[in-house]
C-alpha cells in the first residue's frame, strides 16, 4: 500500500488533466502512500498542461519526502518530457520493476 502505481492512457491534455486530478488528488493526501509511480506506456500524447500537472504531483509528494517516478514512456512522450527537462527532476525508469525496486 505504500507504493501506488497509476497507469495513464490516451492523452494528457487540458480536458484529461482535470479528470485525472479528481482521481489522483485524493490519493496524494494519503500519507500512507510513500511513492507514486506513473506508468506512461499507454500514454500517446502530453502537452504543457499535462507536464504542469506532473510537476505539481512531484512537488506535492516531495514536500513530505515522498516520491514520484515515471516509467515506460513512448518515444514521442519521452521527447516532450526530455524537451522540458522533466526527467532531471522526476526519476524516470525504463521498466516498472526497476521503478518499484527504487520506490
Amino acid at each position: 500500500d505504500a507504493v501506488k502505481i497509476i497507469e495513464l492512457k490516451g492523452e494528457l491534455d487540458e480536458i484529461n488533466v482535470e479528470k485525472l486530478k479528481v482521481i489522483i488528488d485524493g490519493l496524494l493526501d494519503n500519507q500512507n502512500i510513500k511513492a507514486v509511480i506513473l506508468n506512461l506506456s499507454e500514454l500517446r500524447f502530453i502537452n504543457s498542461k499535462g507536464i504542469g500537472y506532473l510537476v505539481s504531483i512531484h512537488s506535492h509528494l516531495n514536500k513530505d519526502q515522498r516520491t514520484l517516478s515515471l516509467v515506460g514512456a513512448s518515444e514521442s512522450v519521452m521527447d516532450v518530457l526530455s524537451l522540458v527537462g522533466l526527467p532531471t527532476i522526476v526519476p524516470y525508469f525504463e521498466s516498472l520493476e526497476e521503478a518499484i525496486a527504487k520506490a
